[in-house]
Formats: C-alpha cells, structure tokens, sequence
C-alpha cells in the first residue's frame, strides 16, 4: 500500500514557483485558482491564513478603517495565530506599514503623533515617534531600506517608493520562512510572496500616481481635520 503523502507536501507542491519579485508580468497562478487550492488546508489552518492574509493585504495600506480599529484587529489576529514563526511574521509586516505611515505623515507636513495615540504597531512606534526629525526616524539600522523609500518619496517617484517598500516585504518575509518548505509556514510564504508579485504586475506609473496623490491627499485631509479640532 502506498502512503498518501502529507497535505502540506501535496499542496506546496500543486503551487507553481513564482519567480522574482520584479520581472513578472503576472503571477503564474491566478486568484480564483490559488483560492481554490487553498481550500486543501483543514479549517484551522484556513482561517489563520485567512485572517492573516487580510490583515496583511497590501491594498489595505490606505486603510479605510481607523488606525485605532485597524491595530486592535491586528492584535486578535496575532493572538490567534498558532505558530510563533507566522506571528512574527506579521509583526515584521506591520513594523514594515508602521514606517510607511510614518513616512508618508511626515511628507504630508504632519508632526509627530502625540504620545499614547494609536498609530503603529510593533517595537518601534516610539522610536520613530521620539525621532521624528532624523531623516531614517533612528530605525535605519533596523530597516535599511527607509532611506531610500524616503529619497523616493521626496523625489515624487511613486513607481520607486512602491519598488522599496514591496522589496522590503519580500525581504522580510524571505528572512523568516526560507526555512519552511512542506509545513503551514510554505503555504502562508506562497500566498503572502503570491500578493506582492500580483501588486507589483498590476502596477503601473498612471495607476502609482493616482494612489500616491490619493495616499497624500487622505494625509493632508487627516492633518486638516486634526489641526481644526485643536
């Protein structure tokens, strides 16, 4: 009698391999299709991914809900999780959003966030709160790409500040699952590394600079709000 093989195994190994970051033109499975595979997990493991593919879905980078709202999902999520590689994960994820935001309030004009607002999420929210000024928000260490996305985003080059930034969510999400091939952890490294490949072939420079006034807009529009309720 031969043994059936290991869900993991049968699943990771239905899923086409993605490829750089860059160079596609389109991920090499669509949705419906990754959707439908992803049905393979049992009920458990779908609903983590689930919950963590949404809380992480790239185009909830302008979020529509309250930053308040938005972090206290955020937390269930990682409370939920069942596996210490996939919460830390996330964490790296949201840090990668929290400097994002930071860099984008800041190019909106907009001070520091005041001590005890909901803002960000992970270890470094004070730092850059207390660092506003300095170019790198005293996380340069940390995250070696701000620079960079910051130079971008001052230049007004939307299509190289999204580059950065999905470089840097790549990166990350390389560092902590390179390990894991047949296990939960492959499964959530395809469909994250899957969302950013798709983000990055559906992009282009006219739809990068509707978003980008869009994302500037909504900030200045916050800092507006914010100042006339002084």
């Amino acid at each position: 009698m031969i043994a059936e093989a290991p869900p993991y195994v049968t699943l990771t190994a239905s899923l086409p391999a993605l490829g750089p970051l860059l160079s596609a033109k389109a991920p090499p499975i669509n949705q419906p299709s990754l959707e439908h595979r992803l049905k393979a997990l049992t009920p458990d493991d779908h609903r983590e991914v689930t919950a963590l593919r949404d809380v992480l879905s790239w185009t909830r980078l302008a979020m529509t809900e309250s930053d308040p709202a938005f972090l206290a999902r955020a937390r269930r999520v990682e409370a939920g999780l069942r596996s210490e590689v996939l919460r830390a994960v996330l964490r790296d994820r949201l840090e990668i959003r929290t400097v994002v935001a930071a860099l984008r309030r800041r190019h909106a004009g907009e001070d520091a966030p005041p001590a005890g607002e909901a803002w960000g999420y992970g270890r470094f929210v004070e730092i850059i709160r207390a660092n506003w000024g300095a170019p790198d928000f005293g996380v340069g260490r940390s995250f070696p790409w701000v620079s960079a996305a910051r130079e971008k985003l001052e230049a007004g080059d939307r299509t190289g500040f999204e580059r950065v930034v999905l470089e840097a969510a790549w990166a990350a999400g390389t560092r902590r699952l390179a390990a894991h091939h047949f296990d939960l952890e492959a499964v959530v490294r395809y469909a994250l590394h899957w969302s950013l490949v798709d983000r990055w072939a559906r992009y282009d420079d006219d739809a990068a600079t509707t978003r980008f006034g869009e994302l500037l807009d909504g900030a200045l529009t916050d800092l507006s709000q914010r100042m006339a309720e002084r």
